[in-house]
């Protein structure tokens, strides 16, 4: 049996490797997803698939030694580049502008060698949408103005009530942006969170991402306490 290892290998030896010197290459995206399949490919198996893997797993025997490409799947591409490589991995910005292209080339890929049929595929464009990881660079963008901020206008943090609506940490969706304002999905009867930000932080920002946050309202205003990452 082909197993997930040796495809990623055999899609290298297909398209093209690069230069393993540089992280942007095809070749260290592609070792880092397998990275990532070792480490959370098996939280979609089936009982019994799971069953296989407590008992076989080693570190010579990972997902990607015991299973097939076909378990692959359309979401595994998806969670690596709209979260694992956002959450896990400090990459320049030329390594995020190359993962969506090598994402995309695998999927087509899938496709071509079989591994994927017609239906993998169409869920794999829901997930992903056009231009697969395009907004990467603009995600991490918006993060590190966000913090730039957030750092250069500290709040007192033990003066804010965190026992009612006007305290939240979690991950709010930006419905709308505006000059000066982020504005996001309500958590609460449907209410709209409006955070004001300088311009230059809110001519980042793109409707559609989210943003994992504690905010809190004060003096009738909303404001940042702490900050996680920005996600398309």
């Amino acid at each position: 049996m082909i197993t997930i290892r040796d495809a990623l290998k055999q899609f290298l030896a297909d398209t093209g490797e690069g230069n393993r010197r540089s992280m942007s290459s095809p070749f260290n995206i592609i070792d880092l997803f397998g990275t990532y399949l070792d480490g959370y490919g098996h939280e979609g198996l089936n009982e019994f698939e799971r069953a296989r893997f407590d008992r076989e797993w080693s570190e010579d025997a990972r997902f990607c030694d015991m299973f097939g490409p076909d378990h692959i799947e359309p979401y595994h591409l998806n969670f690596f580049l709209n979260t694992f490589v956002i959450r896990k991995v400090m990459g320049t910005k030329g390594f995020l502008k190359a993962c969506g292209p090598v994402i995309e080339k695998l999927a087509a890929w899938l496709l071509e060698q079989g591994h994927w049929d017609a239906e993998a595929v169409r869920y794999y464009r829901e997930l992903i949408g056009d231009g697969a990881g395009g907004d990467l660079v603009g995600c991490r963008d918006l993060t590190e103005a966000l913090h730039r901020y957030v750092q250069n206008h500290p709040l007192d943090e033990e003066a804010v009530d965190r026992d009612d609506d006007d305290y939240f940490d979690d991950q709010l969706t930006i419905k709308k942006v505006e000059p000066g304002k982020l504005i996001f999905e309500g958590l609460v009867d449907d209410e709209d969170i409006t955070i004001r930000l300088p311009k230059s932080v809110t001519s980042k920002a793109r409707a559609g991402w989210s943003v994992t946050m504690e905010i809190a309202r004060i003096g009738g205003q909303w404001r940042i306490l702490g900050l996680g990452n920005v996600y398309p």
